[in-house]
């Protein structure tokens, strides 16, 4: 009983802190009223730790330690009241601006590419002061739409269902998801890095497949886990999302292998993709629920954004997703085999500091802990493609590779005020607007801010 009450605490400590997950939130503020720096690393550990190459007695100290951080919010011994990925956010809002979208088009696939890690999106400064009261975002929300404020555009709706703890919705799987197979035992193994949309990998990554098909409009849904209820006899009819008497179950060990007693047994109920729900009613992720529930943001790009950060996370999360997998029982419901070891948390927190604020050398990570690189190259494709189908003008002078080595000299760099900056100052070099707060848009006014990047006004 008492080991059960000891992970049940270490599991409502991930929830509370809401960090390090998936190109985890990497550059956090702390609350101004503290005495903490305003700025700080989410997942604290020092540069020691920030390396593969460690004996297995300094890697073990360095997975309590980013362990320990990442958890300290259970405690209330961290003053952090928010944060965002500069990998989710600033990087695909940069890269979306060069590719040839509006400033206002990024802006609304990047805070609902860090909504779905968060469940919702408000802005803050460049020196992590939070631009909106929390009562100015509550009277945002409580009266959304057409006939709220402008300044109410900077930020997104709760969006509890695709919540990376949100199990039962299927939200978490949009962040930590196995691949699939067709037999109970796994599928052909897969290289790193991967196209998961191509014809021999796309059979296993059902949820990458099916969300793209979402936001490329080659069906209206997008489906729990990428799970489909039947095949379509027509390749041109969409087969609809699995139904929702049927469950897939994803059993987790928080500890590494040899606790398997200590697995908690989530499960997510299949169906239509929940974005939302609460007392008002259910919003799933079709095109007229989500169009109604996020107007006046385009539902387009807010679908986007949801894609764009389950393709981010399958690459952060790769060392797990490549060695698990899912399958149907005879029952229809279908169920899970995590690894063990490698999809272990203190594994995984330290994995994830080697990611922003990390040295991304060849010298400094082994081959399979590089996934910054990738990661961005996937969003960049899917943004460029998604402009092409969608005669968005691309600009011509594109040069992929040097986006993203500029990227990842910012990403890597430790100090997580300074990374910041250098985002900051990138973004000014390549003449793209900077986020509301920032930069040369400091001096604006939010809505001036808005209007700048092009902003509908609202009636």
């Amino acid at each position: 009983m008492k080991a059960i009450l000891v992970i049940a605490a270490i599991f409502a400590g991930c929830v509370y802190t809401q960090l390090a997950q998936a190109f985890g939130v990497d550059v956090c503020f702390n609350d101004p009223t503290s005495e903490q720096v305003p700025i700080r690393n989410c997942i604290g550990v020092e540069e020691v730790c920030r390396t593969s190459n460690l004996d297995p007695a300094v890697q073990l100290q360095c997975r309590v330690a980013a362990t320990a951080d990442s958890m300290s919010g259970l405690s209330g011994t961290n003053a952090i009241i928010g944060g965002r990925s500069l990998l989710h956010s600033d990087s695909s809002y940069l890269m979306a601006q060069l590719i040839g979208y509006t400033p206002w088009q990024a802006y609304q696939m990047m805070i609902y590419n860090e909504a779905t890690d968060q469940s919702d999106y408000f802005p803050f400064d460049q020196n992590g002061a939070q631009m909106m009261s929390d009562a100015d975002i509550a009277e945002c929300r409580a009266q959304w739409g057409l006939a709220m404020p402008q300044h109410c555009l900077l930020i997104t709706r709760i969006m509890s269902g695709v919540y990376k703890f949100n199990a039962g919705s299927g939200g978490m799987l949009l962040h930590w998801h196995a691949r699939f197979s067709a037999t109970p035992e796994s599928p052909p193994p897969v290289a790193f890095p991967a196209d998961y949309f191509s014809t021999e990998n796309a059979p296993h990554e059902p949820l990458l497949n099916n969300l793209r098909d979402w936001v490329f409009g080659v069906r209206r849904d997008a489906c729990v886990g990428g799970i489909l209820a039947t095949v379509s006899e027509s390749s041109e009819v969409p087969a609809p999302c699995g139904v929702r008497s049927q469950v897939l179950s994803s059993p987790q060990n928080f500890f590494s292998a040899g606790f398997t007693r200590l697995q908690i047994p989530f499960e997510s109920r299949l169906g239509k993709l929940v974005v939302h729900d609460d007392d008002a009613g259910r919003v799933v992720a079709s095109d007229r629920s989500l169009r109604k529930f996020v107007s006046p943001h385009a539902m387009r790009f807010a679908k986007m954004g949801i894609f764009l950060h389950a393709l981010g996370d399958r690459e952060s999360h790769h060392s797990c997703s490549d060695r698990s997998w899912f399958y149907r029982l005879p029952s229809g419901d279908y169920t899970s085999k995590y690894d063990t070891v490698a999809c272990a948390q203190g594994s995984h927190f330290l994995w994830h500091a080697w990611e922003q604020g990390t040295d991304q050398s060849a010298e400094n990570l082994t081959p399979e802990h590089q996934t910054m690189r990738p990661a961005l190259g996937d969003v960049y494709d899917q943004l460029l493609a998604y402009a092409t189908a969608n005669q968005i003008p691309v600009r011509a002078d594109l040069d992929r590779a040097t986006i993203i080595d500029r990227l990842i000299l910012v990403l890597q760099v430790y100090d997580p005020k300074e990374r910041l900056d250098a985002m900051v100052q990138l973004m000014q070099n390549y003449s793209a607007l900077p986020l509301p707060g920032h930069g040369s848009s400091a001096t604006l006014t939010l809505e001036q801010w808005l209007d700048a990047a092009g902003a509908p006004l609202l009636q």
